[in-house]
């Protein structure tokens, strides 16, 4: 008997059988059978049938994407015929909430989940850029392209709004983030963006209170919950690694003028205003087409009139040719290892990005270095012990600007008056040769370089004690520590403007460096309780009561010296004048402190309740106003359980309706605000030891009944699945309230001699809006595909508003009635024409309604602006709402109608992603001069080829770079902002299991990509619709890669 049971273990046998679905009772076509525990495999063909030779009392793994995977005993059988179940995607799917999971089925709250999916399969650079598009309401901004860039999220709109400390203290309207949570660790939007993509399994988005609420007083505006991966119990080891080679180009490159063009075009602007040219105008142009028929260093120059010394540069340069790189590499590498045994189970994960910049002289570079190590064991029936480090550092360096340059890419387009007739060096044989200019170019090359480094850290240990099979006791114990190491050297430079005898020097001689180092800490601790428990098979119970304490330090420090002795050792101790050294630092800290509970009944999976609940306490406010209670309650009733619908079963998987009402609070101040704080001042009147001394400010005003602001959230949702599963449909719509926001106080007399302190007095309502909609099928022949859209919309208002009672048109002021992102302007008649004027004497005298009170003086080729109060003449009359003059509300530039699509098709081992991503709806201003051509910006060729001359009176634009007076917010110019783009497209082919198994790996898989391949817009090309600003521009590009799997 031993020995038939020993004979029959060692024998293999050959198993043939055949794999169909038990929906469609078809074959399942490219099924995956492999030997378990072991690369022995193979693929069903096109009729589902497979032949493997497995022991005879071995174990086989059945397996397809979309179905669920079956393990099978082989018990000396030679021919099976198995039948795969479809994996009930949506009803079955679990879904992380706060402190817990829950059934989608089941969710009373407005929640979207990201599965690790679809950030995998996008090779993005970070994770704001794999998001945008994919979550309604879910609003991604990313601001340019710059390699440092950090994406910003914000749930659902307008939140709240503040004065701006860095734009001039105007209020604006604010769309606040979301609270993020990392493994349970509070993280920044700038440590999420220096986290790998790979390492997330899910992404849960709670975007009303009935779900944050159990967030307390971070979480008013939605909370984004992020699960990294972990191995998986009883699992053999898995090792997988991924490669990405990418090249970046900028999306839009402006087309500017020459120099030459453009010195005709400011002669020929004078002549059409009524003025003369001079001789010595003409001579510049004359000397510049010179250039171009001979572009030599001495013939980049010429003499002013009557100066030996004094000159005027008549070269032709484009900075960007010069600056900016044509395609920039970047490359990704990620590598992981996971498994368990019955007893433990972990994941190790590394991951570097090295990207470079499009900056050709001096590259700009960033690179990343990601650690992720977790590990569950399971000490005990009992007891489960988890932990879990995740390490992120980041280097990124670039050439800097001299402060008063500003930014590189805006300094390429609004200071190209400079840049495009000077070059950047001079001649060898210039009368001061070999030194640098004051082209844009220039300062990029000379040797100033910024370069950062950023760290991030968390350690967390997470025990679970298994009291009964119902409850639960866990803990969550972590530390989180950042640190910023910022280090920039300004050598001395010297350079020729305009005159050979006179050499400019920058504000850094002696040369200068700046050093700026942060450092934070934050503890974190929760401790709660879950249970769950069933009754009477239809009445459920479950829940979650917990406690929470958090400690935030963070301490800055920042030094400027100059006169660094050597520049190739830029520190402290070799400083030649200590007298020259300023010195910065701050330090501050906070804690929360709240208890929070979840209670859930769930009736039969028909009738579902939920309350959520927190007391919060924060060290922001006075003690007796530190603590407040902040509920949510939610409701939803599954028609499709119903006794009454049993008629739709066949076709209808789930019909729910949701409605919740819950309102959070913000700790929205400073840390210290309801301390009266000194303030310190060198500017006092007198000396002291010939110096003088540091003097004391008087304390301002605080307000004595500073609190929380609240968010209160009215939400109801509509969820619907049908067809088993292949079509999902859910739609929200919201009302947000803001209240007691921090705003002006009252007005109190000169003599008092403060100003007002802020006051909880504010108000702001958002209504919106959000869907999404998903369709999946397979076919006969095994072709499988999906296709998802999501859109989204809202409006914000501002309800109440306190210190702009004449509700004047300001941008320093918000006024009450206001809706977020109005835009103000005059409506456009058309363009002024020689018969719209009286000349005498080479005077033009407008006919009409006078415009005197934009501008004193008009000629033809000027805008023509609509008396619309009909008062003879256009006026923005008192800049107030009751009396805006002939200005009206003409759009709204906040992005309405954001709609995400993708589509997914797999078919034997190929597999297509595409995804196509804008916004619907969006009015845009383009005051720039980069556009419209004035001042110091020669604009771009487009508006001007376009642009009115007594030649082409029937132009398109006004006058070119003819000044304000055209330039005013108005209809004519108000340009369409919405856009249409393809985000991505990833094309893969994985190598079928048969070939791959014979050399003992898993899994081969290589893929061609493209980003931002195009869009459709009406968006002059001098912008990016993604990116209306001229930071830095938004890149395209295009990928190869593969991914490994052992």
């Amino acid at each position: 008997m031993l020995f038939c049971a020993a004979s029959l273990t060692a024998q293999n046998i050959t198993l043939k059988g055949t794999v169909i679905s038990a929906t469609e009772n078809e074959p399942v076509i490219g099924a995956g059978v492999v030997q378990a525990g072991t690369t022995n495999g193979t693929v069903t063909n096109a009729d589902g049938e497979f032949s493997l030779q497995v022991p005879a009392n071995g174990k086989i793994t059945v397996s397809y994407i979309g179905y669920v995977t079956q393990t099978i005993d082989v018990n000396g059988q030679t021919s099976l015929t198995i039948t795969l179940n479809e994996d009930q995607i949506g009803l079955e799917e679990v879904v992380v909430v706060g402190f817990g999971t829950q059934k989608k089925v089941n969710l009373t709250g407005a929640v979207a989940s990201v599965s690790s999916d679809v950030l995998t399969n996008r090779p993005v650079a970070n994770i704001g850029q794999a998001l945008q598009g994919v979550v309604p309401n879910l609003n991604v901004s990313i601001a340019n392209g710059g390699l440092n860039t950090t994406p910003s999220f914000n749930i659902r709109g307008g939140t709240s709004y503040e004065k701006d400390v860095n734009d001039n203290n105007k209020w604006k309207v604010k769309n606040g983030s979301p609270l993020i949570l990392v493994d349970g660790v509070e993280t920044g939007e700038t440590e999420l963006n220096m986290m790998n993509p790979n390492d997330i399994e899910n992404i849960s988005v709670i975007k009303d209170a009935s779900a944050s609420a159990i967030y307390g007083a971070r979480a008013s505006y939605g909370v984004m919950l992020i699960t990294t991966k972990s191995g998986k119990f009883n699992e053999k080891i898995k090792i997988n690694y991924s490669a990405d080679f990418q090249w970046e180009t900028p999306a839009n490159t402006p087309d500017l003028l020459d120099s030459y063009t453009y010195q005709y075009a400011t002669m020929e602007r004078t002549r059409m205003r009524g003025g003369s040219v001079s001789t010595w105008n003409e001579t510049i142009l004359d000397a510049m087409k010179k250039y171009r028929e001979n572009p030599t260093p001495g013939n980049a120059w010429i003499y002013n009139e009557g100066s030996q010394s004094a000159f005027t540069w008549v070269a032709d340069v484009n900075p960007f040719k010069l600056a900016v790189r044509d395609w920039t590499p970047m490359q990704k590498h990620n590598i992981s290892m996971s498994g368990g045994s019955e007893k433990i189970r972990y994941n190790l994960s590394l991951g570097f990005q090295d990207n470079d910049g499009f900056i050709k002289p001096e590259h700009d570079n960033i690179k990343r270095y990601n650690a992720l190590m977790s590990m569950n064991f399971v000490a005990t029936k009992w007891l489960d012990i988890g932990a879990r480090i995740n390490f992120n550092i980041s280097n990124f360096k670039e050439p800097w600007l001299n402060s008063q340059k500003g930014t590189l890419w805006s300094a390429l387009l609004t200071q190209t008056g400079r840049n495009i007739n000077m070059p950047v060096m001079t001649g060898p044989d210039d009368p001061v040769p070999n030194i640098w200019t004051d082209n844009i170019v220039g300062w990029i090359m000379y040797g100033a370089k910024n370069k950062e480094k950023r760290s991030n850290s968390v350690y967390s240990i997470t025990p679970t004690i298994i009291l009964l099979p119902e409850l639960n006791l866990k803990g969550e114990f972590s530390y989180r520590t950042t640190s910023y190491d910022q280090n920039r050297i300004m050598p001395t430079r010297s350079y020729i403007t305009s005159n050979w005898s006179s050499i400019d020097q920058t504000h850094t001689n002696p040369s200068q460096i700046y050093k700026n180092k942060n450092q934070s800490e934050l503890f974190t601790i929760n401790l709660y309780a879950d249970f769950n428990k069933t009754f009477a098979k239809m009445h459920t119970i479950s829940g979650v009561v917990g406690f929470n304490q958090e400690w935030y330090k963070y301490n800055q420090m920042n030094l400027t010296a100059n006169g660094i002795m050597s520049e190739s050792a830029p520190v402290i101790d070799l400083i030649t004048d200590a007298t020259l050294t300023t010195l910065g630092e701050s330090i501050s800290e906070w804690a929360i402190r709240g208890a929070f509970v979840r209670l859930n009944y769930n009736f039969n999976d028909r009738y579902l309740l939920e309350m959520n609940g927190r007391y919060d306490g924060s060290s922001r406010f006075p003690k007796d106003d530190r603590f407040k209670f902040f509920p949510s309650f939610s409701a939803a009733w599954r028609l499709s359980e119903e006794a009454f619908m049993e008629s739709t079963r066949t076709w209808l998987d789930n019909l729910k309706i949701r409605g919740n009402w819950g309102s959070i609070g913000n700790q929205n101040v400073t840390n210290y605000a309801y301390f009266p704080t000194l303030g310190s001042s060198t500017a006092v009147n007198w000396l002291m030891g010939g110096v003088r001394p540091l003097g004391i400010t008087p304390a301002g005003l605080i307000s004595p009944t500073l609190t929380w602001e609240t968010a209160t959230t009215i939400n109801l949702g509509l969820d619907v699945s049908a067809l088993r599963n292949k079509l999902d449909f859910s739609f929200d719509i919201y009302q947000r309230k803001t209240t007691d926001i921090l705003t002006m106080g009252m007005t109190y007399p000169s003599m008092l001699g403060a100003t007002a302190p802020l006051e909880n007095s504010g108000e702001l309502t958002t209504k919106g809006w959000d869907l999404s909609v998903t369709w999946r099928d397979r076919l006969s022949n095994g072709l499988r595909y999906d296709i998802g859209f999501v859109l989204s919309d809202y409006q914000t208002e501002v309800t109440k508003f306190n210190g702009n009672d004449e509700k004047l048109l300001s941008d320093t002021y918000l006024y009450e009635g206001q809706k977020g992102g109005e835009i103000w302007g005059y409506e456009t008649v058309g363009i002024l024409q020689a018969e719209d004027f009286d000349i005498a004497d080479g005077k033009y005298t407008l006919r009409g309604p006078s415009q005197s009170k934009i501008a004193s003086t008009w000629y033809p080729g000027d805008i023509r602006y609509k008396d619309t109060n009909e008062d003879g003449e256009v006026s923005p009359g008192s800049s107030t709402v009751n009396d805006p003059g002939d200005r009206r509300i003409i759009g709204n530039n906040t992005p309405r109608m954001r709609y995400g699509i993708t589509g997914n098709v797999a078919y034997k081992g190929f597999d297509l992603n595409l995804f196509f991503q804008g916004i619907g709806k969006r009015d845009y201003w383009i005051g720039d001069n980069a556009f419209w051509g004035s001042g110091d910006s020669a604009g771009n060729m487009d508006t001007y080829k376009n642009s009115w001359t007594t030649e082409n009176t029937k132009a398109k634009y006004p006058m070119y770079g003819a000044g304000s007076q055209n330039t005013q917010a108005q209809t004519g110019y108000l340009f369409d902002a919405s856009y249409f783009r393809l985000k991505q497209v990833v094309v893969g082919y994985t190598l079928p299991q048969h070939i791959t198994s014979t050399i003992g790996i898993d899994k081969i898989r290589f893929n061609v990509s493209g980003y931002n391949l195009f869009e459709i817009t009406d968006i002059p090309k001098v912008l990016d619709p993604d990116n209306l600003s001229s930071v830095y521009p938004v890149m395209r590009s295009v990928a190869i890669g593969v991914q490994v799997g052992f």
